[in-house]
């Protein structure tokens, strides 16, 4: 595989996201700032017509940042104001990021009505993408006026950041959000669909697991971004909740080794790290259903049990493909490149949030990049195994059909050939002409300068005689020395004079072999389809008849069967 292209294609569809991200990124613009005050969580569960009635007021204490925790027993109560009177032509968008499925209810100036928020609310027209969880807030909102949010209890503490935008750069960052996100999916889903066209005329076994795997991923950034609510059917998974996006991650890890184990050719190239491989998918069928318990939230062993063993085949499975490629594997080759992208920025995310980080948008969208990427290349890679296994059928049916030393109709092959150009000639009614040939003392030649010699005399003959003939005749290998020109549509003079001009031209042909020159003739019996009653059989007993009385007649000639013999006369 030439390394120059598939460098600057990986190049080129890095670049691509670079730009594509640059283009997503909103260009700031002044405004007031966002400050946030939390209730202590001593204060369980206060009435929130308490809290609205700001009654509780007193009790909340400034934050140092946006950054919202919520807890892991109770529910967090937040109080956010600005600093500046909103002055902007349009409204303020106030919105939470790093949420996922953590409902947070949002109480806003005039009314305070309460507004829930949730990754996985169902609306019949929603105002914004599901990128983040967001609200629009009053136009005239002033300074120290309070927003009262609610953020409710989560097994998974993680901060959530709250952000103060105008509805005009925001709705511009949430439309290239739907576009990038769509191009992302659309990507993938088209990749899905060509090899489910190439399944259901091939069949094979590793295009099934690859699409399985591809669509449980698929799925699964869906559910993560949330976007799969916007679906018709989406509600079905919607009790799931966080539980969603684990069982299809779950479901999708070992219908991935599968895919590696085939597609890669494991079994084959590294026999003992494929087996220990194929081992590892079966505890996933354990984590799928444990997961989508509700004790799952709260018992944090089954996830982080879930994380390690995914961590620990995901590094096998990398090293047993390296090792592959290191032997030469090429399908291997194909999924390196395609995979490698996707564990570098699942390592570079699992370390952001390890770390608390902000999450960067090329980072944010690195990761459904590779996804495409990833399928983009493995589905050339499928495209390549096709092309091999079709290669490889194609050259089974050849060598089935072929004479191995030189190249024509074996006599299976030249028979059924045969018995088809009959059925063919008798329904259009055409003449059909057929010539047996029998090289000349062809023993001598292998008693006095060996098999060798004599094999390059057979090839010779045999591509002289194909030199001779129509696009339309056809030559096979009876036997030995013997071959078999069939003529379709041609009379008996006409099968006479293509006889004549292969006799003559393979009289002058000089063989050139392991340093010996020499010539040699052949002999050739000529017979046509005569009545409706004529076989195939029939048609090569007569030319083999005829060309019986050209050996006795002296070789070196073409002898026609006695009967056409005597109506050409």
């Amino acid at each position: 595989m030439h390394r120059a292209p598939v460098v600057a294609f990986v190049a080129f569809m890095f670049a691509t996201l670079y730009a594509l991200v640059v283009h997503a990124t909103p260009v700031a613009a002044p405004r007031p700032r966002l400050q946030v005050a939390a209730l202590p969580a001593s204060i369980k569960a206060p009435s929130p017509a308490d809290v609205v009635a700001g009654k509780l007021d007193a009790s909340f204490e400034p934050q140092p940042s946006t950054y919202t925790r919520n807890a892991v027993e109770s529910e967090r109560w937040y109080r956010l104001t600005t600093d500046l009177d909103w002055l902007d032509k349009t409204s303020p968008v106030l919105s939470f990021a790093s949420v996922a499925y953590i409902p947070i209810t949002v109480y806003a100036p005039p009314d305070y009505e309460p507004q829930e928020l949730w990754f996985a609310k169902l609306e019949d027209t929603p105002r914004f993408s599901r990128h983040h969880l967001a609200v629009e807030l009053p136009r005239h909102w002033r300074a120290g006026q309070p927003v009262y949010v609610r953020v409710a209890a989560d097994s998974f503490t993680r901060p959530v950041k709250a952000t103060l935008s105008d509805m005009a750069s925001y709705q511009a960052e949430d439309l290239n959000h739907v576009r990038l996100t769509t191009m992302f999916a659309s990507v993938q889903v088209t990749m899905i669909l060509a090899a489910l066209c190439l399944w259901m005329v091939l069949r094979d076994r590793v295009l099934a697991y690859f699409i399985g795997y591809a669509s449980f991923q698929l799925v699964y950034q869906m559910l993560v971004s949330g976007e799969i609510y916007e679906l018709p059917g989406a509600g079905l998974l919607v009790p799931l909740g966080t539980h969603a996006p684990w069982l299809f991650g779950a479901l999708s890890a070992p219908l991935s080794i599968s895919f590696i184990l085939e597609f890669c050719e494991l079994r084959q190239i590294t026999p003992a790290a494929a087996r220990l491989l194929g081992w590892m998918r079966w505890p996933y069928l354990v984590f799928a259903p444990l997961l989508c318990f509700p004790f799952a939230e709260r018992v944090h062993a089954i996830a982080s049990a879930f994380n390690l063993w995914f961590m620990l085949s995901s590094l096998w499975a990398l090293i047993t493909v390296t090792l592959a490629v290191s032997r030469h594997g090429r399908q291997a080759r194909f999924f390196l490149i395609a995979w490698m992208p996707q564990v570098l920025f699942t390592f570079l995310r699992v370390t952001q949030v390890l770390a608390g980080l902000d999450l960067p948008r090329w980072l944010e969208y690195g990761f459904p990049f590779t996804m495409a990427f990833s399928s983009i290349v493995v589905t050339i890679g499928l495209a390549d195994l096709s092309l091999r296994a079709r290669r490889e059928r194609d050259m089974a049916h050849h060598l089935a059909d072929h004479d191995a030393l030189t190249g024509v109709l074996n006599r299976r092959a030249l028979v059924r050939r045969l018995q088809a150009a009959v059925t063919d000639a008798r329904l259009q009614k055409a003449p059909l002409g057929l010539l047996f040939l029998d090289m000349d003392h062809f023993k001598s030649i292998n008693d006095r300068y060996g098999h060798p010699v004599g094999d390059a005399c057979l090839r010779a003959v045999a591509e002289a005689i194909g030199d001779e003939l129509r696009p339309s005749d056809w030559l096979g290998r009876y036997g030995g020395e013997e071959f078999v020109v069939g003529l379709p549509g041609t009379s008996h003079d006409n099968a006479m004079a293509i006889g004549e001009r292969i006799r003559a031209r393979i009289e002058t042909l000089n063989v050139h072999s392991r340093g010996s020159t020499l010539q040699t003739t052949v002999s050739l019996g000529v017979a046509c389809l005569e009545g409706h009653a004529d076989t195939a059989d029939d048609l090569i007993a007569r030319a083999d008849a005829a060309l019986y009385r050209a050996k006795t007649d002296g070789r070196n000639r073409i002898v026609a069967h006695a009967p056409l013999a005597a109506v050409g006369g």
